[in-house]
């Protein structure tokens, strides 16, 4: 599965428009995951069809078929596989339609069901998605996340976690959780996905910057190959916690848009796809960077702190990656990172 660049929450129903996920590609994405009411067959066709015109692929996510078979009926092994892949049929004439997305934050109870869904769902060819809950919703985290992956043998691991609070501080167990979802990925030979926060809603600040790159940074110095951006349009307020404006709001493009466009043309997406051919191997802290070692001779270098520079050491010699030239230039094994920046170093 190569690197993956995704969104949550796209355009309504009333903006999908070929213009609207004109603009979405533009922004450097990849994949749209769906939701924001695109919740039955008719729209959710028109969706497939906008991403098809411009090189997007949907993970649909809102089908109110899935939600049914997967959450409220406990239906014959036989059965649950024959309408999911109905719903499959529904879709698999769309270039752009990479798979399902089977439930979102999940309880231990579903997973055996969860297992029946995904299995169901690989066997058509077709990505089987869920996301889990972040340690603060479920207990023991590391049994959490291990039952998950032993009993669904999922073809991903996703979570979410939002790091940056509305008094200002940030959540200390960002770190701990990105570790345990990292950990069992890896030990199922999977890729691990992270979602991004992008807004604020209720008990979070909206990030800046500096604080959105650190989160995608962080987490590429942990081997992560999925990002995905939470969320895309703002939610509207009947549905509660408070949301704040995401990338665009009510149909604008806010001032975040732009950052993660840039972000993502200028940096994630041509280091990404570097880091795509290396084998990621570990990660570790310091004072002030954390660092990811990819293969024999790369390290993936990201400032520890998203609110200062850092000034950071490493062995040398070393060439930096050029995101422009996609080319390595020699590079001091001494150098400033500007907050929540990062580098990708090759070892000489």
């Amino acid at each position: 599965m190569t690197f993956t660049i995704a969104v949550f929450w796209p355009p309504p129903p009333d903006e999908t428009t070929t213009e609207r996920y004109q603009e979405i590609a533009d922004a450097g994405i990849d994949l749209v995951i769906t939701g924001n009411y695109l919740s039955d067959r008719t729209i959710l066709k028109h969706a497939l069809t906008r991403a098809d015109q411009t090189g997007l692929g949907m993970l649909v996510a809102s089908d109110p078929r899935i939600d049914v078979v997967m959450k409220d009926l406990d239906l014959p092994a036989e059965q649950t596989r024959e309408l999911i892949g109905k719903v499959i049929d529904d879709y698999s004439g769309h270039p752009s339609f990479r798979g399902i997305s089977l439930m979102d934050e999940p309880y231990p109870e579903r997973y055996e069901r969860l297992a029946i869904g995904v299995a169901a769902v690989r066997d058509r060819g077709k990505l089987a998605y869920v996301n889990l809950f972040p340690s603060h919703a479920t207990g023991e985290y590391d049994e959490y996340v291990g039952g998950f992956v032993d009993t669904v043998k999922p073809e991903l691991v996703s979570f979410d976690r939002y790091p940056f609070l509305a008094d200002g501080a940030y959540d200390e167990g960002y770190f701990g959780d990105l570790a345990v979802i990292r950990a069992h990925a890896e030990r199922a030979g999977v890729p691990a996905w992270l979602y991004i926060q992008t807004l604020a809603y209720e008990g979070h600040r909206t990030p800046n910057a500096a604080e959105i790159a650190w989160q995608v940074n962080t987490a590429l110095a942990y081997g992560y190959t999925g990002i995905q951006y939470f969320t895309y349009w703002t939610p509207d307020p009947s549905r509660g916690e408070s949301f704040q404006p995401a990338l665009v709001h009510d149909g604008v493009r806010t001032e975040r848009y732009e950052v993660v466009k840039q972000l993502n043309n200028g940096w994630l997406r041509p280091v990404g796809d570097e880091l795509d051919r290396l084998t990621w191997r570990s990660v570790r802290h310091t004072d002030t960077a954390v660092i990811g070692e990819y293969g024999d001779r790369h390290l993936f270098v990201c400032n520890a702190r998203f609110d200062a520079p850092s000034e950071v050491t490493v062995d040398g010699p070393v060439s930096a990656f050029d995101p422009a030239s996609g080319s390595y230039e020699k590079s001091a094994a001494t150098f400033t990172l500007e907050p929540g920046a990062a580098r990708l170093l090759m070892i000489h």
